[in-house]
């Protein structure tokens, strides 16, 4: 595929614009380029999949890819998407969680030289901060960035509790992209939030530009609900045994054949148009 149409196909949105992203591709600089995921549960699945098909591409290129486990950030909880305050992990519950994490990304990323992709861990940085340094991250942000993000507001007019651990941690996603210095970032369009703090931390403390690059959520186009969530327990696992994974995309709804095709596979966008 062209990266024309991998953008196409794989992107939402380019922050500052699409534009300026591929004018860097294609001026031969070498990026380093992260997706991060927090171990909430044992299994990565097909909603994942977009970032890491993107990724894969990008690593084609010859770019540096690194996968962060957000294995301190998940003692937090992530409040994106989500109704309710998240209830914190253990550290042993989360090291339980990523035992399989690497052989199931490897089913798409390379971990393998030439250009292997790093494997790392934002406990690396979190456990050795001090204190006054993480408060000094937070002269950067207001009260009022934080309280005007949608679910926040949702929330609050609910009468649902905000507690103080989610107005940071998008600070601390954030102060990933710093520690690891890098050019740009993947996530889903649940994630834009926090992938633009950490924009605007990295400008300020590193004075580089930061690309923010948001996939697409796997959405059932008949329900718009999310196809696939871990908490949810609805999800095909990349894990999962061949017969169990059939089994489960055979049971898809018909109108979610077309968006998993053009979103979870590399097959051709003119063979999914003569499926359609």
């Amino acid at each position: 595929m062209e990266i024309e149409e991998v953008l196409a196909r794989y992107v939402d949105k380019i922050y500052p614009s699409k534009e300026q992203f591929l004018k860097v591709l294609n001026s031969g600089k070498k990026l380093t380029i992260y997706h991060g995921v927090d171990p909430t549960g044992p299994q990565l699945h097909l909603g994942h999949s977009t970032n890491y098909l993107l990724l894969r591409f990008l690593q084609d290129l010859g770019h540096k890819i690194i996968f962060l486990i957000g294995d301190f950030t998940a003692r937090i909880g992530d409040p994106s998407d989500k109704n309710a305050t998240r209830k914190p992990l253990s550290e042993n519950q989360i090291k339980e969680n990523i035992k399989n994490y690497k052989q199931q990304i490897e089913k798409i990323i390379s971990f393998q030289k030439p250009n292997a992709a790093e494997f790392r861990f934002n406990s690396e940085w979190f456990d050795q901060i001090a204190l006054k340094d993480f408060f000094g991250l937070t002269f950067n942000f207001t009260a009022q960035q934080m309280i005007e993000r949608d679910l926040f507001q949702k929330r609050i007019k609910e009468g649902k509790p905000l507690s103080l651990n989610e107005f940071f941690y998008p600070i601390f996603q954030a102060y990933d992209s710093v520690a690891l210095k890098v050019d740009a970032e993947i996530g889903g369009t649940d994630q834009t939030f926090n992938m633009l703090i950490g924009r605007t931390l990295v400008e300020r403390l590193l004075n580089k530009e930061k690309f923010v690059i948001t996939t697409p959520l796997l959405i059932n186009p008949k329900t718009n609900q999310k196809m696939m969530s871990k908490t949810e327990g609805n999800y095909i696992a990349l894990n999962n045994q061949p017969k169990e994974m059939f089994g489960k995309i055979m049971a898809l709804p018909d109108e979610t054949i077309i968006p998993c095709f053009e979103m979870c596979t590399t097959v051709s966008l003119q063979l999914i148009k003569q499926y359609e």
